[in-house]
Formats: C-alpha cells, structure tokens, sequence
C-alpha cells in the first residue's frame, strides 16, 4: 500500500506560505491603523508628526474624530482579514469562514461610511455667492 500525503512529514505548499505572508501583511496593516486611531483619538497634536504632512491644516486637526473612526474600522477589517487569510482553507467550520467573512464585510462598509464622513468633513466651505448675480464669486 502507497503512503498517502506529502513525503518527509510536513512540509508547506505555496498556498501555505502566500496565505502566511498575506496574514503578516494583514496583521502589519492592522497595528499600523490602529497606531493612526490611536493617536488621532486621543493624542490630534501628533498628527504633525504623520508623513506626507498630514494633519498639519486646521481643517485636519478638526477632523480628529473622522479620521479615527476610519482608521478604526480599517483595523476591524484588517485584523478579520488577517484571521481569514489564517483560517480559510485548512479544517474550519464553514459556518466560521462565513461569519469571518461577513463580519469583515460589515467592518469594510463601516469604513467606507466612515471615508465618506472624512471627506465630508474636509470639504473646503463653498465661495460666497455675488448678491447681484446670483452666481459663485470668483
């Protein structure tokens, strides 16, 4: 009778070592975005310090609040993509792959939601209207 499996014990498929380097790489992005909510909830005067200067504007540091929420709900859905990459496709219930999944999704629309609020947010105040014309002052 012929062995069945991989020979020399047990040895890792490409499959295995892609979805180990996507879970390292969900894991780094979820610390990340949770350092950035973090520090815009409860330290704004650090956004100085974040780079490509963002957070410097007035208009920035007021959206404190925004930005964490956003950066809140990306590390929700980071860390369940993290557990996905980690769980989907060795011998998980389905029913956990699902509720992964969904809950991940749920986290990724919260986010999407809380981008929007950023923008809205930083949206510059509309010119003045020209009381004569009623058109936008240039």
């Amino acid at each position: 009778m012929a062995r069945v499996g991989k020979p020399g014990g047990c040895r890792c498929s490409a499959v295995d070592l892609l979805r180990a380097m996507l879970s390292v790489f969900a894991m780094l992005n979820a610390a990340g975005w949770a350092a950035l909510a973090l520090a815009w909830a409860f330290r704004p005067d650090w956004a100085e310090r974040l780079p490509l200067q963002l957070g410097t504007h007035q208009r920035y540091l007021k959206a404190a609040p925004v930005w964490a929420r956003l950066a809140a709900a990306l590390t929700g859905f980071w860390t369940l993509a993290a557990m996905l990459y980690l769980t989907a496709g060795h011998n998980t219930a389905p029913l956990i792959v699902i509720a992964l999944f969904t809950t991940a999704a749920a986290f990724l629309i919260i986010a999407i939601a809380a981008a929007t609020a950023v923008f809205r947010a930083l949206q510059p105040d509309p010119l003045p209207l020209a009381p004569e014309s009623g058109q936008q002052a240039f």
